[in-house]
This record gives C-alpha cells, sequence and structure tokens, in this order.
C-alpha cells in the first residue's frame, strides 16, 4: 500500500478508534447494570412512558431533559431495555463529544498528537469510576456543550451559528445543572468575541433565540402536565437543601488531585500563556479557560463533588493542556540551556504524573466494579425472588437507595420517593410529609417493601458516608411496617443487602 494509502487508513482509523474506546470503557455498564443516578432517570423514563410525570409522580432534583432523553429513547425503541437503551446514548453522546474534541485539536496539532490527547479525554470521561457505566446527566451534557464550543471556535458569528449555540447550552442546562457555568461561559465568549464589538446586542438576542423554543416547549409540558409547581420545588429548595446539608469536597479533594494531576503542568502552563499574552489567543482557549475556571468556583461553592462531575471538566482542560504541552515541547530545542532543562524538567514530570493517574485510574476501576458487580448480584437475586414469588401488578416501595431494583424485579415504584435521599434531606423533610407518606400507606399499603442499605435504616444498622448530615423523621413510617409487614426473604450480609418485607393484611 501506497504511503497516501496509508494516511487514508489512519485517517479512518483514528476516530474509529476513539469511539471503539468509548464503547470499551462503558461496556461495564451492561454487565453491571446501571448505578444509582442512571437508575432514577431510566425509570422515571419509563414512567413518562406509561403516563406519569416527573416530580409530580417520580421526586428527583435534576433538570427534565434527563427524564424526557431516556423516555424519547424508550418510545424510539421500545424492543430494547431501558437500561440498554440508556447505555446506547450514553455512547452516542459521550463518543461524538470525544470526536468534536478531536477536530478541535486536529485544527491545531498534528494527526496523532491531536488523537493522543483525545484518547486521554475519552479515557478519563468514560472510565467507570467516573462515568459508573453510563446514563449519567453530565455522561449526555457533555455533547451540547463540546458542541457549542466546536461552533464557537470554528465557524462565524452569524445568527443561524449563534442560534445554533444557544440551543445547544439551552439542551446542556436542560440535562444538568452543573453545566450551568460552562454554558454561561460558552454564551459569553460567543457574544463578545468576533468583529464588531457593540454588535453584542444582536448576537444576544440570535443566542437566546435560539435556546428559548426548546425551554419553552420543555417548561409547556410541564404546565400541561401539573407538574411546574413540583418541578420548582425539587430543582429549587430541594437542590439548595441537598447542597447545604454536608460537604464531600474536602475529604474528595486527594483522590480528585491523583486522578487530575496529570493535567496540572499543561494546562498551568497553557493558562499561563493565555495570561501573560490575551490578544495572541481566539475564542477556543478563552471559552476553555472561562469554562473551567467558573466550573472549579461553583464545584467550590457546592462543598461537594463526586467524580462524574469531572465529565464536564476534562475537555477544556484537555485542549488547554494540549496547548501548553506543545508550547512545553517547543522549548525542547530552544537555544537556552536553561529553557531547555525546564522543558525536560516539566515533561519528566508530566509524564510521571501521568503514570500515576493512570495507576489510580485502573485501581480505582476494579474497586468500583467488584463494588458494582456484588451489588447486582444481591439485586438479581432478589428480583428473581420477587418475580417468581409475586403478581406483576404487585406495588413495591425500595427503603433505601436500590432504584435498579424497580427495573430488575420489574415491578411499580409505589409512590413518588423512588430513593431516600429527599426523605432524609435535613432542610427539605418534615413531619408533614412523613405523614402524607404514612396516610397514603394505611389507606392502601405498598404489597412490599425492600428494604437495602441505607443512611437512615428501616430496621438495619445505617450506611455511613462521610462528610454528610441526613435527618431522621421516618418513625412512624418504621412503626407502621413493624405493626403490618414481616420478613419473607433476606439475600447478601453486611453493608450489601436486601430485606423483602411483605404485608400481612390484619385479621
Amino acid at each position: 500500500m501506497s504511503f497516501a494509502g496509508w494516511r487514508g487508513v489512519a485517517r479512518v482509523l483514528r476516530p474509529g478508534s476513539l469511539a471503539a474506546t468509548t464503547v470499551a470503557l462503558l461496556a461495564p455498564g451492561l454487565v453491571v447494570g446501571p448505578p444509582f443516578d442512571s437508575a432514577v432517570y431510566v425509570l422515571a423514563g419509563s414512567r413518562i412512558r406509561e403516563g406519569f410525570m416527573p416530580y409530580r409522580d417520580v421526586v428527583d432534583n435534576k433538570p427534565p431533559g434527563v427524564y424526557l432523553l431516556n423516555a424519547l429513547g424508550q418510545m424510539a425503541l421500545p424492543w430494547l431495555d431501558a437500561w440498554l437503551i440508556s447505555w446506547l446514548l450514553t455512547v452516542v453522546f459521550t463518543g461524538a463529544a470525544v470526536l468534536l474534541v478531536y477536530d478541535l485539536l486536529r485544527r491545531r496539532h498534528s494527526p496523532w498528537v491531536a488523537w493522543a490527547w483525545s484518547l486521554l479525554c475519552c479515557a478519563a470521561i468514560a472510565c467507570h469510576p467516573v462515568a459508573a457505566g453510563g446514563g449519567l446527566t453530565e455522561s449526555f451534557a457533555v455533547l451540547p456543550l463540546v458542541g457549542a464550543l466546536w461552533i464557537v471556535a470554528v465557524l462565524s458569528r452569524s445568527r443561524r451559528n449563534l442560534a445554533a449555540v444557544g440551543c445547544a447550552l439551552s439542551f446542556a442546562s436542560l440535562l444538568s445543572l452543573q453545566c450551568l457555568p460552562a454554558a454561561g461561559a460558552l454564551a459569553a465568549v460567543a457574544v463578545w468575541t468576533g468583529e464588531g464589538a457593540f454588535a453584542w446586542p444582536r448576537r444576544a438576542v440570535a443566542l437566546v433565540a435560539g435556546g428559548l423554543p426548546l425551554s419553552l416547549a420543555v417548561l409547556g409540558w410541564l404546565v400541561a402536565g401539573g407538574a411546574l409547581g413540583e418541578a420548582l420545588d425539587q430543582i429549587g429548595p430541594y437542590n439548595e437543601a441537598y447542597r447545604a446539608s454536608g460537604s464531600q469536597l474536602l475529604l474528595m479533594l486527594p483522590l480528585l488531585i491523583l486522578l487530575l494531576g496529570w493535567l496540572a503542568i499543561p494546562a498551568g502552563v497553557g493558562v499561563w500563556r493565555l495570561i501573560r499574552r490575551p490578544r495572541g489567543f481566539g475564542p477556543l482557549d478563552w471559552a476553555c479557560a472561562i469554562w473551567s475556571a467558573t466550573y472549579a468556583i461553583f464545584l467550590a461553592w457546592q462543598s461537594r463533588i463526586f467524580l462524574h462531575y469531572l465529565i464536564l471538566l476534562i475537555p477544556p482542560l484537555i485542549v488547554l493542556a494540549s496547548q501548553g504541552m506543545a508550547a512545553i515541547w517547543a522549548q525542547l530545542r530552544a537555544p537556552n540551556r536553561k529553557l531547555r532543562g525546564l522543558a525536560v524538567g516539566l515533561t519528566s514530570a508530566a509524564a510521571v504524573v501521568l503514570l500515576i493517574s493512570a495507576s489510580v485510574t485502573v485501581e480505582l476501576s476494579g474497586m468500583t466494579l467488584q463494588r458494582a458487580g456484588d451489588a447486582k448480584l444481591v439485586d438479581d437475586a432478589t428480583a428473581a425472588w420477587i418475580r417468581a414469588n409475586t403478581p406483576g401488578s404487585a406495588t413495591m416501595f425500595i427503603w433505601g437507595n436500590d432504584p435498579e431494583q424497580y427495573l430488575a424485579a420489574n415491578r411499580a415504584p409505589y409512590g413518588r420517593y423512588v430513593n431516600q435521599f429527599p426523605m432524609v434531606t435535613v432542610g427539605y423533610w418534615s413531619a408533614d410529609r412523613t405523614a402524607a407518606v404514612l396516610a397514603s400507606w394505611q389507606a392502601s399499603p405498598p404489597a412490599l417493601i425492600v428494604e437495602g442499605p441505607a443512611q437512615v435504616p428501616m430496621f438495619r444498622p445505617p450506611t455511613d458516608i462521610g462528610g454528610v448530615g441526613y435527618l431522621d423523621l421516618l418513625g412512624p413510617l418504621r412503626d407502621f411496617a413493624r405493626a403490618h409487614y414481616r420478613l419473607v426473604a433476606s439475600f447478601g450480609d453486611g453493608d450489601n443487602f436486601d430485606d423483602v418485607y411483605a404485608y400481612v393484611p390484619s385479621s
């Protein structure tokens, strides 16, 4: 094969290998099943298909986009398993975002350098400790954000392109509240950069006009379904109470440094060059720098971070780091001996930290997969017993945080609380809310109560989550269960168990 032929093959293999890596890194999700958050979103999508509404019939604190995305996917592919659909959507959204990052980098670096950085981006946002096998809001929202970044960096500031940016940012914000800092940064750069600085009002109008239709359509759907009031309550006060209930940031900080330390040197050099010569860089660099800075401030304000939050931070850091490392490598041939020595030292340090981060990621992947696999064994055994011993119409209440059990057992959730977090959040839950749940139980009890690991347990010892405080006002529900339910099956042990309680009608 000629050299031109090899170049053609490589041109196809590079993006193809990125797509294949995305599939491989997310593949464990098909084996161990959905993580907690993803199970809630899949379940909410299934309930929407059945005619129910989020917030009104399924309590959760995320924007409505992720529920609608799952519902639309299930409507389009009704013959597939609901979790498989969510997983496939994750592959498409994550893979497309990585390919857009590759295209942005390819415009600045050689094809193989762009591919190497894109491969690192893919590994960072799709590995199991971060993406948890798929289905998370950040794994979906990263695509419209990177799509908006691509438009800002590559295309002109025409009204059509600005409207496309607005639509992408609206879509991202409907998927995840974590997108808000990035969306604001991208909107600001899109409006203020380009020729004619005083044309920003016209550009702002075009951007807002592009984002409004989608937001208004979703708002109208919530109003028509009678769920707007509950949506405002759960996205607003519940989220704020959840944020204020505890802090995990300091506990997670050492792990974050180990996972992201490899980006510190090259990204730091990239930011330093941007500050030193602000007029020498374009919208792409400024958008990535502002995106990263505002997102870091947002995380600090929340005082709470989970590893999947990093999905929205990696792409802009990759762009900045690629520029910084290119500048470092350029000094390896500098005539100044001190500059060459500094470049060698920075390159060596970055390589060592990259190896440490890779080792930590592999080790953490093994731990998270083992834990998820153990939990799935218990869930599968419990679900098999429920399917074999109860009718399909039986309603089930999960006491704890195991919403994937509804999907595994194929049983309808009893009531609107499909996980325990809203029921134990300080500043949100109240004795009146407990009384309302108790009244519904007294009027029509759930056929089954399944107790799993929980911060506020029914009868088992509590599961400890450091740095977070929980409220226990569930005593009346516990007393009702003690008086009207009996233990009929138990699976697992320790912190990984399911106890199945069946309702016993009084004589």
